[in-house]
């Protein structure tokens, strides 16, 4: 019996639909030594450490490869949000892992929900080129490609510059939060994450009140939550101890300044003795004796005038009115 070609091609059709159907993953693995590894895929979730914010991944299901090294898992093995997980395959002994683990990269990560789907196409490499429909896993392949720009290694990178990029990109090219997430995890595992949170504390806060009002499981990024509460106690003891030092420098200074005010009086009122003249600083000594004024004319030649001339001069240079404050300034 002769086949139908257009009967062949819709069922070519109908079987790729169904497969789509039942499965969110699925695709071709490309082994360059088939030998070498288990014939078993493993898919695991990814979480974020708490405190840390390090990858713990955790096997939620298997996929036994075919012969021509297909595989797949289904909806029912994904959560109905997105969220990063992780597929792998290990090399059959410890020895082969050390061998194949420095040319080839045993694990790919992606981001799903169970309404998205994710195929791998047959390539050059393990987990070669694939195709998905979650908008998140799109978004991170753009923001891999950003990154790939930057040699971390070279002796030329800047981290200043990268750190400026990195974060303007993120500001305005990137929508989906968990997305933005993995870039800060990345500044993280670069150790760079601390430092950019001292110098820009309010982009992080505001990106931690995004989050917080956002639907995504809290423990996703309570890490970088306890990255900035030990950023703002950072700032709020580098404060305090300014605070401290200001003000020590400020006493210190009030101090010095009231030290030289009492020494400028003490040093005013003797100079205000030294610019008595000669003959009114003996006028003064007779006064400060017990002398009347007609006793220190007599003595000193002069007129009963000329005396009080003297004494009103000596007053007014050393600002006192009587006789009874002459000789208290004594």
């Amino acid at each position: 019996m002769n086949s139908n070609p257009i009967l062949h091609i819709i069922v070519l059709l109908l079987t790729l639909t169904s497969v789509k159907g039942q499965h969110s993953v699925s695709g071709y693995l490309t082994m360059d030594f088939p030998d070498a590894w288990e014939r078993k895929v493993y898919l695991s979730t990814v979480d974020f450490d708490q405190k840390t914010g390090k990858d713990h991944t955790k096997i939620i299901a298997t996929s036994t490869l075919t012969q021509d090294g297909f595989f797949s898992f289904g909806k029912e093995v994904f959560a109905a949000q997105d969220r990063v997980y992780k597929l792998h395959v290990n090399p059959k002994s410890a020895y082969q892992k050390k061998l194949l683990s420095k040319s080839i990269q045993n694990y790919k990560l992606f981001i799903l929900s169970k309404k998205d789907s994710l195929f791998f196409k047959k390539g050059t490499a393990l987990f070669s080129e694939y195709v998905t429909s979650n908008k998140a896993e799109k978004e991170w392949q753009k923001l891999k490609r950003f990154e790939a720009r930057y040699d971390i290694a070279s002796k030329n990178f800047d981290p200043k510059q990268y750190l400026l990029e990195t974060r303007g990109y993120v500001k305005d090219s990137l929508h989906i939060l968990l997305v933005k997430l993995m870039s800060i995890k990345k500044l993280d595992e670069q150790q760079l994450l601390e430092k950019d949170i001292e110098a820009n504390l309010p982009y992080y806060s505001g990106l931690l009140k995004e989050l917080q009002s956002s639907d995504l499981d809290p423990a996703t990024y309570q890490y970088l939550k306890n990255k900035l509460t030990l950023a703002h106690q950072k700032k709020t003891t580098h404060n305090y101890k300014l605070s401290i030092i200001i003000n020590g420098i400020t006493l210190g200074v009030i101090g010095i300044l009231c030290f030289f005010m009492i020494r400028y009086r003490k040093r005013s009122k003797t100079n205000l003795a030294h610019t008595l003249s000669k003959q009114e600083t003996v006028i003064k000594e007779l006064m400060m004796s017990g002398k009347t004024n007609k006793e220190i004319a007599n003595e000193l030649f002069i007129s009963l005038n000329t005396v009080k001339t003297h004494i009103t001069n000596i007053y007014s240079k050393l600002n006192i009115n009587s006789r009874k404050e002459l000789l208290f300034k004594k």
